[in-house]
């Protein structure tokens, strides 16, 4: 299973570098700009993405110290099969979703304090797949922190996060050719 938390380490510190590379000689306005009234800023997705991924943290860290009791739906194997299948798919669709109240971003106007924030984030994210590398084998079923029947594996949940993590790189590559349609108008 080392090769797959080392691929998991690897493509977090990518991750982490394209938001540093897309956000690093940015302004603050550009930073908090929203290209439409219902999509979020770059701030915003980073803000998205700190508080869903540390909603996983309490349940790593139950499981860390032996103290996490599965859901009853993780006596389905197969419904935690394809619910992490249904999940880690979605996250490759282009179909705009709407998330959980628990993971909005925060509703304000972001600092460039959220960029360390964010790198902060990445590493603890990492220390956590370090420190769960030994369960990664056990095949253990945890549920979302937003919904507990959504079960899925705890190697997909990891797939799961990666991918979400991916999926607001690619929206926040977009925000930025947004900014100059509206700024050449």
């Amino acid at each position: 299973m080392s090769d797959k938390v080392d691929a998991w380490q690897m493509e977090i510190t990518s991750i982490t570098w394209e938001f540093e590379k897309i956000t690093e000689n940015l302004e603050l306005d550009e930073l908090n700009f929203k290209p439409h009234l219902n999509s979020w800023s770059m701030a915003e997705n980073l803000s998205h993405l700190i508080r869903l991924n540390s909603s996983y943290f309490p349940v790593f860290d139950q499981i860390i110290s032996d103290n996490y009791r599965p859901p009853f739906l993780a006596k389905l194997p197969f419904l935690a099969t394809t619910v992490g299948k249904l999940l880690y798919g979605s996250m490759n669709s282009k179909t705009k979703m709407k998330t959980f109240a628990i993971w909005e971003p925060s509703p304000t106007h972001h600092t460039r304090n959220i960029l360390q924030e964010f790198n902060k984030h990445q590493m603890e994210l990492s220390a956590y797949i370090q420190k769960l590398e030994p369960f990664f084998e056990k095949g253990m079923i945890i549920h979302s922190p937003a919904n507990k029947l959504l079960v899925y594996e705890l190697d997909k949940a990891i797939d799961i996060l990666i991918a979400h993590e991916k999926r607001h790189l690619r929206q926040c590559k977009t925000i930025l050719p947004e900014k100059a349609k509206f700024r050449d108008r």
